[in-house]
């Protein structure tokens, strides 16, 4: 082993996730069901892996029956995602409290091309800045919980003992059988990571 290697997820872990607030502001709230039922789920996979293009993506955003009708254009649910960035304060002062300590930090994400919006934000370029490396699924064309998805980072950091700190259970778990250690993140209790970190690696803050 060479150290440790700290993996953060994106959405929900380092910021709130801009989807749901944005389309809770231009969603009637009996519409939402609606909503649910009407996406097509493999457009958003296959856009998050970089299979499709951003057009292709808004053409496929809802399942046929639901096309054309009520329900949001996807092009507006984007352009008010992007208003703003919410930054969760704790998990960024962890980030920013491992680097400084030299410790080796890569983000590990399932997103889309949209990371370039994000981008756009200063105090986003300064969270990107902190890491080592960027993992957006829309570049590996993996999504975790692929086993495929955590190889890409242990074949560029290899030998370390791996740590990912992410707010989805399944992605939590199959980290865990590929003998990663792990927590789980949660927004609402989010002074439990600087706890975690103090019990499990007290040194590398």
């Amino acid at each position: 082993m060479s150290g440790v290697l700290f993996a953060f997820d994106l959405m929900d872990t380092l910021i709130k996730d801009p989807f749901y607030s944005a389309l809770y502001k231009i969603l009637p709230v009996e519409s939402r069901e609606k909503f649910i039922q009407g996406r097509e789920r493999n457009a958003f996979i296959e856009f998050e892996k970089g299979q499709i293009e951003e057009d292709e993506f808004f053409e496929r955003f809802y399942l046929p029956e639901f096309r054309n009708g009520d329900l949001p254009d996807p092009r507006k649910i984007k352009e008010v995602m992007f208003t703003k960035v919410r930054l969760i304060s704790e998990t960024v002062r962890i980030v920013k409290l491992l680097k400084a300590n030299g410790n080796t930090i890569v983000l590990a994400s399932n997103y889309s091309v949209w990371y370039r919006e994000l981008e756009k934000f200063p105090e986003m370029q300064e969270v990107f800045s902190q890491f080592d490396q960027l993992y957006f699924s829309c570049e590996l064309g993996a999504r975790k919980p692929a086993e495929e998805y955590f190889q890409w980072i242990q074949t560029d950091f290899p030998d370390k003992r791996y740590v990912l700190i992410d707010d989805n259970a399944t992605n939590v778990e199959a980290a865990g059988y590929m003998g990663w250690d792990t927590f789980r993140f949660n927004s609402k209790t989010a002074s439990e990571l600087g706890e975690f970190f103090k019990t499990q690696y007290p040194n590398y803050l």
